[in-house]
């Protein structure tokens, strides 16, 4: 008698009260069905691939995300390069809710600082969002690898400022091609 079949042999149903199958993290695009989709998710240096493919059309879109937390692990400060339906790169950023709609996000690279600043459209429970076209200055600092520092205000804690590296990005987009 296997493993499985020697467990299931005694194994008794787990009462309807308290227990329940937790469903997927991953959601489901409109249109695509359970089993019929699939999410690739691939770590590298300071950011993580994640490429949705559907199994029937074989289109895939995939996106480079990083997530820089607090030291309690909540989430600081996110931001994901993806692209537009024609090609277009973006830069989508995430910052807490309490940024508010109208927040400006600063990005500061390298010593002698090339800046960009986005400012928050909308807000959702969770997190306020900007996007931003990836232009010239952007693209000359990913290849580079810049140190990128990154501030924005809260209203209850004054301003915040952290690092989102881009070291290791340009090695995600190699990979892409």
């Amino acid at each position: 008698m296997g493993l499985w079949q020697a467990a299931s042999v005694g194994a008794q149903p787990a009462p309807s009260s308290g227990y329940a199958v937790k469903p997927s993290d991953v959601a489901i695009p409109q249109g695509e069905t359970l089993g019929e989709f699939r999410r690739m998710i691939q770590p590298f240096r300071n950011w993580t691939l994640i490429c949705d493919e559907s199994l029937k059309s074989k289109r895939r879109v995939c996106n480079i995300t990083q997530t820089i937390v607090d030291a309690q692990g909540a989430v600081a400060f996110n931001w994901s390069l993806v692209a537009t339906a024609d090609g277009k790169p973006l830069m989508m950023m995430r910052v807490p809710a309490a940024a508010g709609v109208g927040a400006q996000i600063e990005l500061a690279m390298s010593d002698a600082p090339d800046r960009i600043i986005a400012q928050t459209d909308h807000c959702d429970a969770g997190f306020c969002f900007a996007t931003i076209a990836i232009g010239n200055v952007l693209k000359r600092h990913i290849r580079a690898g810049t140190p990128c520092r990154v501030s924005y205000q809260l209203p209850q804690v004054g301003s915040v400022m952290l690092e989102a590296p881009l070291d290791g990005l340009s090695v995600v987009l190699s990979k892409l091609k």
